[in-house]
């Protein structure tokens, strides 16, 4: 199929304009302009951000003949492209964007149009919290068929177009989907044939109007499935399904659907991921027998909750991955067994920190550093744990300097774990970048 395909999409898109809008640092539009420039596309990249940040995807792109506008959006390159690739986090409504639709230029987004393309079956793993863990459980599983497996969507330096050079029809395609990639699904009203909903949280209010918003994103995991498709959905959102909306089988899950033991992964919510994973797992005939030793091995992803070094009594967590105050909720309850000095803070989401400040009751001490997050919560935090917070650090060396002489202190078993609760914008390019720092000066501890 693949080479068929390729030749198709040579055929159709040779010589003609496409517009990448949002290079990223992810790797995301580098795949794109690399997968059209070797088509043969004329290939644009714009981009708000500058040369200088965006230096190192522009060196990956060297050896392309590619033109870019940066700094900048300018609309004659939207008005007279023939075909838009929006990155994730660029909004629709971007009035750019919005005159080229008026024109009729279509507009796609990465892993919309990949699944569109493809023959293989398509499974995608949406959630708020957990969507990585999943994906990575369902991946380490469905190695166990002897099938082709490929892994794309929301995953770091993974370029999801590319599949479409490889994947064949009895191959299986996993995506793991943020409600932005999913809203180009519901543009192209598609939905993979299996899907997971691993839970939904207040998010990225930053980005949308209201929580409803974000949900209607999350709905195109199952909303445009056929009658032969299946979800599998976490019953705690029993209650947001509307039935009628609903085409294909629904089965809802939760951590008592999984009966095995996780050697390496913590909290309860870790066993409502495991559960959707041997859920999916069964759809392709896998046992438990077969199950069990896959997943009471698995580990969690990087900068996930994960475990960096034990020094002493003190074991450090890396957890840059939680950027919302539910995130780092989850973690304080994780590791709730022993101890725990914490550090918090960053740029803010607009989303509500009540619950989280009240949480904070069940840590040992707070370490702060900076953003809009912890600006908007110091007040608070000085007046109900005045004697267990820090000073706002602006670099994460000092912080993880400090944070340490503070575990130390206790003289017992404890835990010292970054989980931000916020983006790490205010410091960092991303919560991975703060997550590779973080390491580094662990390892030096």
């Amino acid at each position: 199929m693949s080479n068929g395909l390729m030749q198709r999409l040579s055929n159709e898109f040779k010589n003609k304009n496409v517009l990448v809008v949002g290079l990223g640092l992810q790797g995301g539009g580098i795949g794109i302009a690399k997968f059209f420039s070797e088509l043969g596309s004329l290939v644009k990249v714009t981009d708000l951000k500058s040369k200088d940040e965006l230096q190192d995807s522009i060196e990956q792109l060297k050896v392309y003949d590619i033109s870019y506008t940066l700094g900048e959006h300018k609309q004659e390159d939207f008005l007279k492209s023939d075909i838009i690739f929006k990155g994730p986090s660029v909004p629709w409504d971007l009035p750019e964007l919005l005159e080229a639709e008026k024109k009729g230029v279509p507009i796609e987004m990465e892993a919309a149009f990949t699944a569109s393309h493809l023959k293989a079956k398509l499974i995608g793993v949406t959630g708020t919290r957990g969507k990585t863990t999943t994906t990575e459980m369902i991946y380490s599983l469905l190695k166990l068929t002897g099938k082709k497996v490929f892994k794309a969507g929301n995953i770091s330096g993974v370029s999801t177009i590319n599949i479409l050079k490889d994947a064949k029809e009895e191959d299986i395609v996993l995506f793991e989907l943020s409600s932005w990639s999913l809203s180009g699904f519901h543009k192209k009203k598609i939905s993979p044939n299996i899907s997971v909903f691993t839970n939904f949280y207040p998010d990225h209010l930053n980005y949308y109007k209201n929580l409803e918003d974000y949900f209607y994103d999350k709905k195109a995991i199952y909303l445009h499935q056929n009658q032969d498709d299946i979800s599998f959905i976490n019953s705690s959102l029993k209650d947001r399904i509307d039935d009628k909306e609903v085409n294909s089988k629904i089965i809802y899950f939760d951590k008592s659907n999984f009966e095995f033991k996780l050697d390496y992964l913590k909290g309860e919510h870790n066993k409502e991921n495991a559960a959707a994973a041997v859920l999916v797992a069964g759809e392709f005939g896998i046992i438990d027998s077969q199950i069990e030793p896959v997943l009471k091995e698995f580990k969690p992803e990087r900068y996930r909750q994960e475990v960096v070094r034990k020094i002493d009594a003190v074991t450090i967590v890396n957890d840059s991955t939680s950027t919302t105050p539910t995130s780092t909720i989850k973690a304080i309850e994780s590791f709730k067994d022993k101890p725990i000095i914490l550090i918090l803070g960053g740029h803010s989401k607009n989303l509500p920190v009540d619950q989280l400040t009240s949480k904070l009751e069940d840590v040992s001490y707070i370490v702060l550093i900076k953003g809009s997050l912890t600006d908007e919560i110091f007040h608070e935090l000085n007046l109900k744990y005045k004697n267990k917070i820090s000073e706002v650090f602006s670099d994460l060396d000092s912080a993880i300097s400090f944070s340490f002489s503070k575990a130390k202190e206790l003289n017992e078993e404890c835990y010292l774990i970054l989980s931000p609760g916020a983006t790490s914008f205010a410091m960092f390019k991303n919560e991975f970048d703060m997550g590779v720092k973080f390491n580094e000066y662990v390892a030096k501890l």
